[in-house]
């Protein structure tokens, strides 16, 4: 069955870059019996730079549901270590370091929020490791020693994971982002058999640099293949350093925004991302992307299967009702986005432009300014293009419990009293 899984992720368009499909193929043939240690691992890190994780995470994370779905054990890694250093891939500046308590408070987050993606009544249960347990006791000079002999500086700094810092200031800390990626890998291949490494279409140095050590070290070959990226409509990195990220944490993202983000993707990212973030059949995929078909029903389908996959199926239809609501003229509000204001700043007279500062619909009043100005605002389906105009009691008196805010075409909140 394991055989299938090379298959299966190049049909879905799953794989952007591997080191040698073939000799991956062949070693994906070999037969094992259903003993625990004997599953063939595949891997993927997680660095815990931040409280969640983010959909461009996604990708990676379901790709190692799917091995385990063929017959693989798939291994999550929390980057303990790797994580009080950070990857300078893709960056100009150095990553803002987090603190040690930080990084551990994130992997408790990060842990809880991976375990809904895995099956755990299956023998091949997914393996989640640390990688500041093999890393954190070992002394500098035995890194140096054991895994810094096998990789030279010219090698470093030609990767593509440093050239974007190298003009910036690389420091000596981010160059050894890679040796502590490639050591991950070593240490995985020894003590679960992992065989394979994945990624994001950006690591392919790193992956490269841990089969490349596996094969010094161990004489033996290991396999690494990247995934395309979650972009957003500039074709930007969809994540943190981006500064676009969707986050899969319902207190950071929630359910109604994450299913909205997923529901205004543009027509020509559809098919792509159902082939990426949902296990619905290839199939039915090209049926609901048809030039022939609805756009706005193949979207609506997309951004309810992979809402629910992340947040559960009572929160999809949550947010599909509060869309409908919004965007329909009727129906149930419960889910839509809410801000609360204190009832005595309405009855001291705060204005409209202070008011979508306040509660975060507009960055600064500047900004609110502009937009009550430029006729992008709607109170309560009612247009609005007095800066001046100071709330009343009564403009929180709606069926919603609150007061419906729109910003622009899509953007609605309800500002509750309180």
């Amino acid at each position: 069955m394991t055989s299938d899984f090379f298959s299966h992720m190049q049909k879905r368009g799953l794989i952007a870059q591997v080191n040698d499909a073939e000799a991956l193929i062949e070693a994906l043939r070999k037969p094992h019996d259903n003993k625990s240690e004997a599953f063939p691992g595949v891997y993927c890190g997680f660095d815990p730079t931040a409280k969640s994780l983010t959909l461009g995470h996604l990708v990676p994370l379901l790709g190692l549901r799917r091995a385990q779905d063929h017959g693989m054990r798939p291994i999550i890694l929390f980057g303990g270590a790797t994580g009080l250093i950070g990857d300078p891939t893709g960056r100009t500046d150095m990553r803002p370091m987090s603190t040690k308590e930080d990084i551990t408070r994130y992997i408790e987050n990060f842990s809880n929020l991976v375990r809904r993606y895995f099956r755990f009544d299956v023998p091949n249960t997914p393996i989640f490791v640390n990688n500041l347990d093999w890393i954190g006791p070992m002394s500098w000079l035995d890194f140096a020693r054991e895994i810094g002999v096998h990789f030279t500086v010219a090698k470093l700094l030609s990767a593509d994971v440093n050239k974007s810092r190298l003009e910036h200031g690389l420091t000596f800390m981010e160059m050894g982002y890679q040796l502590l990626q490639s050591y991950d890998f070593l240490e995985l291949s020894r003590k679960h058999n992992c065989i394979l490494q994945t990624g994001g279409n950006d690591q392919w140095s790193n992956l490269l640099g841990g089969t490349d050590l596996i094969r010094r070290v161990e004489h033996k070959q290991a396999f690494c293949f990247t995934q395309p990226l979650i972009v957003d409509s500039q074709g930007r990195k969809l994540g943190k350093t981006s500064g676009n990220a969707v986050w899969l944490d319902s207190s950071t993202t929630s359910p109604y925004d994450f299913y909205q983000y997923l529901r205004n993707l543009s027509d020509e990212t559809v098919e792509q991302t159902f082939r990426q973030l949902t296990f619905v059949s290839l199939a039915e995929i090209r049926e609901l992307c048809a030039p022939t078909a609805n756009p706005n029903a193949a979207k609506e389908r997309l951004a309810w299967e992979v809402t629910a996959l992340v947040h559960g199926k009572e929160e999809a239809d949550k947010a599909v009702a509060a869309a409908h609501a919004l965007f329909g003229g009727g129906g149930d509000l419960s889910s839509a986005p809410r801000v609360q204001l204190g009832k005595g700043e309405v009855e001291s007279g705060v204005d409209i432009v202070t008011l979508l500062a306040k509660v975060g619909i507009s960055p600064s009043k500047g900004e609110a300014r502009r937009l009550v100005q430029g006729n992008g605002l709607l109170i309560n389906n009612e247009k609005c293009s007095d800066v001046g105009y100071k709330l009343r009691m009564q403009d929180f008196a709606q069926e919603c419990g609150g007061m419906l805010i729109r910003k622009g075409k899509k953007d609605y909140t309800i500002v509750e009293l309180v």
